[in-house]
This record gives C-alpha cells, sequence and structure tokens, in this order.
C-alpha cells in the first residue's frame, strides 16, 4: 500500500510529510493522537509552524493521498440525502479523485481553463474540485442553481468563459436538470456538462457510483508542476462577483483552524454548509481531512434529523452559518456538551449576538477578496484570541 501512494504522490511530497511528522506536525498529519499533543508550542509557535508547513506548497492532492496512506479503510466523508447515506473511506475518496483526473483528462481540457462546479452539500463536490485541480484546471465552485442563485450562476458561467459545467442532475428531491441545461445553453464556451449525482441528459458522469466503477488504471494525482503552476481556486460570492485564492492559502487557513480547534481532540465534523463557497471549503472538507476526523454532511437541513445526528454522533464539532447561532443556543446546544466546537461560516456582517455565554469555542470564518480570516468569537477554557488572515 505504501510504495502504491508513493508513486502516485508528487515528487517529493511523501518526503516532505515525514519531514513534517519530524518536526512540525507531531499528528503525522492524519493520525489519530489529540492535539493537544502539540501544547509544548506557545500559540506564537503553532501559528508560524501552520504557516510555514510543507504541505501549504503542494496542494489538495497531497493531502488525500497522504491521508490515505497511514489508515486507508478509515472513513474521511459520510453523506446523508435522499434517505440513503453513502460513505467513504481514505482509500475510496483517494480512488475516486484519480478516476475522475482520468475521465476529466479524456475531455482533452488544456491546463488553466475554468470549469464550473454548482456544489451539493456532498464528497463528491471535494473530489470533482480536487480532481479538476489536479487536471490542470481553474475550478470556480458555486451554489446550487435554485431559484435565487440561477441568474448569478449563469451569469458567472458566461462572464468567465467556462468550458464545463458540472452539478447534480437531482438531489434531495429536487431536479436540477433544467437549470442546468439552460445554464448551459446561455454560454457557449462548455464544452461538457457533468453530473455529480442523478441522471442528467446528455451529461458525463462523474458520480460517486461511477467513479468507484471505474476502470481506468489509477493515474498519479499530480504532474510535477512548480508552485508557480499550481492551479487556482475560485468561488461565487453571495454579490455574484468570483474570488479566486491559491490552494496553499486555503490549506494554511485550514491549518489556523484546526489549531484553534484542537480542543475538541477526536470529536467528527458535522457540516450544514455545501463546499460552494472558500469558507466552507476550509471549514468542512479541508479543516476535517487535516484533523484527521471524520466529515458527516446532512442534507437537507431537518431540526429532528439534526438532533438525531448529534445524538448519534456524541460531541461534534459543526460546521454551520453564522446566522443560525442564535437559534443552537436557544435549543441550549452551545451549552450542553452536544457541540465541542462551531465555525460559523459568514456572509457579510459578522456573527450575531448570542444571550447566553457557549461553552464551547466559536470561529468566525469569512472570505472576502480572496483572503481568508478566521477570528475565535468565543474561546472558552485556553481558547485563543485574535484573528489570522490569509491569502
Amino acid at each position: 500500500m505504501d510504495c502504491a501512494f508513493d508513486r502516485y504522490c508528487p515528487a517529493g511530497t511523501v518526503a516532505a510529510l515525514r519531514v513534517a511528522d519530524l518536526r512540525s506536525d507531531p499528528r503525522k498529519l492524519v493520525e489519530k493522537e489529540s492535539m493537544t499533543a502539540r501544547a509544548a508550542f506557545s500559540d506564537g509557535e503553532d501559528a508560524a509552524l501552520a504557516r510555514a508547513h510543507p504541505l501549504t506548497l503542494f496542494g489538495f492532492d497531497a493531502l488525500i493521498a497522504g491521508a490515505a496512506r497511514p489508515r486507508p479503510g478509515a472513513m474521511a466523508f459520510r453523506d446523508e440525502h435522499d434517505g440513503e447515506a453513502d460513505e467513504a473511506t481514505y482509500a475510496d475518496l483517494y480512488q475516486r479523485v484519480g478516476a475522475g483526473l482520468s475521465l476529466l483528462r479524456a475531455f482533452d481540457f488544456v491546463r488553466g481553463e475554468r470549469v464550473l462546479i454548482c456544489c451539493p452539500p456532498s464528497a463528491q463536490s471535494f473530489v470533482l474540485l480536487t480532481a479538476a485541480l489536479a487536471a490542470g484546471l481553474d475550478p470556480v465552485l458555486a451554489p446550487l442553481p435554485l431559484p435565487y442563485s440561477r441568474d448569478a450562476v449563469a451569469n458567472a458561467a458566461r462572464a468567465l468563459k467556462v468550458s464545463g459545467l458540472f452539478g447534480p442532475g437531482r438531489f434531495c428531491g429536487l431536479d436540477f436538470e433544467t437549470p442546468l441545461l439552460e445554464i448551459a445553453a446561455d454560454a457557449p464556451s462548455i464544452r461538457l456538462i457533468g453530473t455529480l449525482h442523478g441522471a442528467l441528459d446528455g451529461a458525463a458522469d462523474f458520480s460517486s457510483r461511477s467513479l468507484a466503477a471505474e476502470a481506468t488504471p489509477r493515474v498519479r494525482l499530480d504532474d510535477d508542476w512548480g508552485a508557480d503552476e499550481r492551479r487556482l481556486i475560485g468561488a461565487l460570492d453571495d454579490l455574484g462577483q468570483v474570488d479566486f485564492t491559491t490552494q496553499g492559502a486555503l490549506l494554511g487557513a485550514a491549518l489556523d483552524l484546526v489549531r484553534m480547534t484542537r480542543a475538541a481532540g477526536d470529536a467528527p465534523v458535522l457540516s450544514l454548509c455545501a463546499p460552494s463557497s472558500l469558507a466552507a471549503l476550509v471549514a468542512g472538507p479541508l479543516a476535517a481531512l487535516l484533523a484527521g476526523r471524520p466529515l458527516h454532511f446532512l442534507a437537507p437541513f431537518k431540526s429532528a434529523r439534526f438532533i438525531e445526528t448529534l445524538d448519534a454522533l456524541g460531541p461534534t464539532r459543526l460546521v454551520a452559518p453564522a446566522s443560525i447561532l442564535p437559534d443552537l443556543g436557544r435549543a441550549g446546544l452551545l451549552t450542553n456538551g452536544a457541540l465541542v466546537s462551531v465555525t460559523a461560516v459568514c456572509n457579510g456582517a459578522g456573527a450575531p449576538r448570542l444571550d447566553a455565554e457557549p461553552a464551547c469555542p466559536i470561529i468566525e470564518l469569512r472570505v472576502a477578496g480572496g483572503a481568508v480570516s478566521l477570528r475565535a468569537a468565543h474561546a472558552p477554557a485556553h481558547g485563543e484570541k485574535g484573528a489570522a488572515a490569509r491569502k
């Protein structure tokens, strides 16, 4: 197994990860020891080590390959939607990205072309994002083309002259075939439509089942590109503008977030946010992979199902829109031990004020102009104060 992952990692990645094991990351990126093992470092030294971490020099493909090496059979992601659950181990995640990369390469994209990914709250959004980056494309994240967001997605597809459009044909009982086909019809640059979930007429199949059954041999997840050649990631914001940033900046922000929430220990991550924004991408998939904890997506959001999921998971790291913090407080979830940390994804204004003092750390995470900033809105019991920003 080790030899296989060595072969598919970028040149030098495995060596860099092993150096990190000995110097700046006693957790070996994905091992099970508690983050409190790093208590010997001061907060300032810890932050500096995160910013200088060798992994920030590589990309998401190196993160997945590094996570899959020591624990291929451990659960990485679990999606619950449409009455079904889809679990992906670290090895599954690695395989899906490799299969997606093979499929993308078959369509003869030119390095640097842009593709638009309408992201459902599922592992497949992150799989396709990573495969697109490994294929040398510049992916742009976007929300699902619901009535209130369809025009913004369509405008972005035309303005960016995207070559590919990806999204679910059907998800959580909603049909997205018509809006996706309409967006493609209005953007003459689009040469490929791909589906992440459900059937979509004439679309290439990038669903988890399709990629798991992909018969082509695995391919390495990266060519030996220099740091200056690594692709950018864009995301459509609430104003219809697109922010671009680097993989290294997002990985650095995720490392900061893991550091700021290390008291959460072995708790799993539950995300109520689709990875359709840079902030949700950092707080969900990237932070979960770096912390070595499974990420659960729950969709659609229903209060009863949410409480059932929390009961099943035990103490949980929650990723949620900042706007629902007052509701969590009124429900007692910020004080009863159900949540060991909350990452509040902020759009526009900061997190709203709470009526009662929370018992768990709350980290505000926002992206503006491509810069990711984190602020400890509430940090009890040795939590960290202040803010960090990356671009």
